[in-house]
């Protein structure tokens, strides 16, 4: 092997029953990642026994094509070896004194090896710096062992060897065994490999020919008509039968592939295609991972339909079945989708009498919880359930939304806004109902300032803490301010509720994400959601937060983005429960959900 760097690799595979070099050259610079996800795949398909030239030429062709210059596996199957190339390189055989030179190009070769023949597998970076005399030099009363050693030395030396790799495959005996002989077919003729060719000229085996070679069918008609040699009125005769035979057998196999050639080819080729988009999806799961999830989509894409064709009985609905489990299994573990049964976290009703939570707020470890039902005010600590009743009474009549800030409380009410100390349980009106109201449906605490979310007007007020008291107690707060700028007039409507990080957030009945930063539009677009989000969402955000959470209600799950819009995760729940709000704790890693009047929690992965 010579040497390695981002973006040129190579590899020799050595296993008990295969043999091969891999050569992967990627500019992005992640060669080595490529060619290891390569001979993975290839470890685990030449674990199951290779008793063919058509098989292992199959199995080159489903190694991704990602980055691949060369790929050469060899496979001795008795005295018989299967050689299949794919890209470009170079197959050498040494046998007595003469180097021939087997392969150039993709294609696949088999033949008889003897004692003391020497394979050489050549990549195509190590073709192109060493030429065929220098070769023929090291072979020369070499060892193989000895020919290696000389190579790796010349390769390094060599400028512009990168990457390249070549493998040395010396045969010193034939084994005498009788479970190695039960493997070949010895009805199919087996051709030498450089016996009768002239060893200056190379020697390619089509695909086609390699087929015809192993047609047990050709060998007893062979051997038949040799026995009429002798007897021509009785060959005449067996081979007007023959011809006739061949003619009616011709019409049917004609008739039968012309009804199944279509659908054959069909399965194939998604078996093919699929194959590719799953080896390249499990390459770049870790090196891209959106790239990595839309090529093992487009695999399983490219399956399903074909898979209901199909028998799963048969050899094909199996190789597809097989196929397209993994690519399931694969596709959850890269989308990072947690199924998970909601689990209750908290029943308010066990602090007071006939108690619903009506709405929730988050700050640190504490949770602001407000109780239409009952007109109460609580607060919960999280990291150990401790509850506790800061403030009720009629002043919170029709009371629809609840923040926090430190040890203060804010009720959104009738008249306006009630804040309650958490220490000392006084509360006091300190923001009273706007003119300029509409219909306030969410209230939320920001940097120590407040802001009302009204769904009839589509604006945001917003009230910034002063250093002087409001009249009747506790913080002192400005005049109404308008948060978005005036040229800045979304349709608001529909929003569900409202999160702040710096910017402000908003999800949609509609199935929107909106984002505004001081105060204008700043459009956000979820990237790589599968399946897309349902048509009422609810987001959480905040400035401790790293990431955004959307409650996709009609899909039953919370999606995880970053800020950026990347999908990360999804967190799927019993579709016989529907949250209707979230507040989320990283540092204690839970999702809080609000369902029927209680707070239910997933647990962070």
């Amino acid at each position: 092997m010579g040497p390695a760097n981002a973006e040129h690799w190579g590899q020799v595979l050595v296993m008990p029953t295969a043999y091969g070099i891999l050569e992967i050259e990627d500019p992005q610079g992640h060669a080595q990642q490529l060619g290891v996800a390569a001979l993975s795949f290839l470890g685990e398909a030449l674990n199951r026994d290779i008793t063919s030239l058509t098989a292992l030429e199959e199995l080159s062709f489903h190694v991704a094509d990602v980055g691949l210059k060369t790929l050469v596996l060899l496979v001795p199957v008795g005295n018989v070896v299967y050689v299949a190339l794919r890209g470009m390189g170079t197959v050498f055989v040494k046998r007595g004194p003469e180097l021939a030179n087997l392969m150039r190009g993709e294609g696949g070769i088999s033949g008889e090896a003897k004692a003391g023949d020497t394979f050489l597998l050549a990549s195509t970076g190590f073709s192109g710096i060493l030429s065929h005399e220098e070769l023929s030099g090291l072979f020369d009363h070499l060892t193989p062992t000895d020919v290696a050693e000389k190579l790796t030395i010349l390769l390094h030396e060599k400028a512009g060897g990168e990457g390249s790799v070549a493998l040395v495959f010396g045969v010193t005996e034939i084994a005498e065994d009788e479970s190695l002989e039960k493997t070949v077919d010895k009805s199919m003729p087996v051709q030498p490999l450089i016996e009768n060719i002239p060893l200056s000229s190379p020697t390619f085996v089509s695909r086609r020919t390699s087929f015809l070679k192993r047609i047990p069918f050709a060998v007893r008609l062979k051997q038949y008509l040799t026995l009429l040699r002798d007897r021509p009125k009785e060959r005449t005769r067996a081979f007007a039968i023959l011809v006739s035979a061949l003619f009616v057998l011709s019409v049917i196999l004609g008739i039968w592939k012309q009804a199944t050639m279509k659908k054959n080819q069909q399965v194939v080729t998604a078996i093919a295609n699929a194959q590719r988009a799953f080896d390249e999806g499990v390459a770049l799961a870790e090196l891209n991972p959106l790239k990595g999830r839309e090529r093992l989509q487009s695999a399983k894409d490219t399956l399903s339909p074909v898979l209901k064709t199909v028998s799963p009985e048969s050899s094909e609905g199996q190789q597809l079945t097989s196929l397209y489990q993994k690519i399931s299994d694969n596709l959850t573990q890269v989308m990072q989708v947690v199924t998970s049964p909601l689990t209750l976290f908290y029943d308010v009703s066990l602090l007071k009498k006939n108690a619903i939570v009506s709405d929730m707020a988050i700050d640190g470890d504490s949770l602001a919880i407000s109780d239409d039902a009952t007109q109460t005010v609580y607060e919960l600590t999280i990291s150990s359930k401790n509850a506790q009743i800061v403030g009720g009474g009629a002043s919170l009549k029709s009371m629809n939304s609840v923040a926090i800030h430190g040890d203060t409380l804010y009720a959104l009410t009738a008249d306006g806004i009630v804040s309650f100390d958490s220490n000392s349980n006084k509360s006091s009106l300190i923001i009273k109902k706007d003119a300029s109201w509409g219909v306030t449906s969410a209230l939320i605490s920001f940097g120590g300032n407040l802001y009302v979310l009204d769904t009839q007007k589509s604006r945001i007020w917003k009230y910034i803490a002063t250093d002087t008291a409001a009249p009747a107690g506790g913080q002192g707060f400005s005049d109404l301010h308008e948060y978005l700028n005036a040229d800045t007039l979304p349709d608001l409507s529909l929003a569900t509720g409202i999160a702040i990080d710096g910017s402000v957030w908003l999800g949609t009945s509609d199935g929107n994400i909106l984002r505004f930063t001081q105060g204008k539009v700043n459009t956000y677009d979820p990237q790589g959601v599968d399946p897309a989000f349902g048509s009422k969402l609810a987001v959480y955000t905040s400035d401790d937060a790293k990431n955004v959470y959307v409650l996709d209600i009609q899909n039953h799950r919370v999606v995880v983005l970053d800020k950026d819009g990347m999908y990360l995760a999804q967190y799927q729940f019993d579709g016989k429960i529907s949250p209707t709000n979230l507040v989320v704790s990283e540092n204690a890693k839970k999702i809080l959900l609000l369902v029927d009047g209680k707070i239910y929690e997933l647990d962070l992965k």
